[in-house]
């Protein structure tokens, strides 16, 4: 019977402890909670000072959906100060978290942690990761980029160029003057694959950013080969640049613009380079009848 009434009391002992330890988990996820929902609602309520405290404090939180909540929060307010608390999350054993700081100290362009982007293409193996750094790219801007276009050019990361090439589209039209500066002195062959990233990107920037390199003898030929590759999102930019360049007496530089416009083959270049056929100068009459031989097909 004694037997009997100490197994119920060490039941009763065990059953407690096991209650006890429940609301003890409980409070401490309903106060990370309580602590993030408060951080938002200062936020909302214009108390960007202390809902910044708050957030930061709560990216260190056990619970990665507070984590998660907390970097977001961090990344709206965008302030430079979180950027070394921001670094820590790049490790984070939550991908969604990982991401999320990517994208936070991209935000804030928090610069020491340039070179740990950098080393995160490497090892980065989904989509989500491969946005989330180019938008970071793209937020820091030109220094950045170009050294990312740098490794991507290096022969140590040649085996992860895939990776950097996803990342390098991701980051948009702004990857082309860093792609544009690494062209000089290689011929089309070697710089094939750096035209291609220009021709993904897929948007009318990029060919307003490579048109001016037009002026440059030395990678001329590679930009017309570049620009008749990026198809109708490239005729109004030529188009426009073309007008530009009639004012001047570069030659060359007129001749490049006509040359794209007919290997683009648009009907919308037709009106614009008919006058030209009048021009003074042969090589740009030449250039036009060629061109508009391609636009119509004969």
């Amino acid at each position: 019977m004694k037997l009997f009434k100490n197994l119920q009391i060490k039941n009763l002992r065990l059953k407690s402890l096991q209650s006890f330890l429940f609301f003890v988990v409980v409070f401490v996820l309903l106060g990370g909670c309580v602590s993030i929902e408060k951080a938002e609602q200062l936020y909302y309520d214009d108390e960007t000072d202390e809902a910044f405290e708050m957030a930061v404090s709560l990216l260190e939180d056990e619970d990665a959906k507070i984590r998660l909540r907390a970097i977001k929060l961090v990344r709206r307010i965008g302030k430079p100060e979180a950027g070394s608390a921001l670094r820590k999350r790049l490790k984070d054993s939550n991908q969604e978290v990982r991401r999320e700081a990517i994208m936070a100290l991209g935000k804030i362009q928090y610069q020491p942690a340039v070179d740990d982007l950098l080393d995160l293409v490497s090892v980065i193996n989904d989509d989500d990761s491969t946005k989330a750094l180019g938008y970071a790219f793209r937020e820091y801007g030109t220094n950045a980029i170009d050294a990312l276009v740098e490794r991507y050019e290096s022969g140590v990361y040649q085996k992860d160029r895939d990776k950097f090439t996803a990342v390098l589209i991701q980051v948009g039209p702004t990857v082309a003057d860093s792609i544009i500066k690494t062209l000089k002195g290689k011929s089309f062959f070697e710089n094939k694959a750096s035209f291609e990233i220009l021709v993904q990107v897929k948007n009318p920037r990029v060919a307003v950013l490579m048109l001016p390199y037009l002026q440059d003898m030395e990678v001329r030929e590679q930009i017309v080969e570049a620009l008749s590759k990026l198809g109708d999102g490239a005729v109004d930019p030529t188009l426009n640049s073309l007008k530009q360049s009639l004012d001047s007496s570069d030659i060359p530089v007129i001749e490049a613009h006509i040359v794209v416009l007919g290997n683009l083959k648009d009907g919308r270049a037709t009106s614009t380079l008919e006058p030209l056929s009048q021009h003074q100068d042969e090589r740009i009459r030449n250039a036009v009848d060629s061109a508009l031989r391609k636009i119509r097909g004969f």
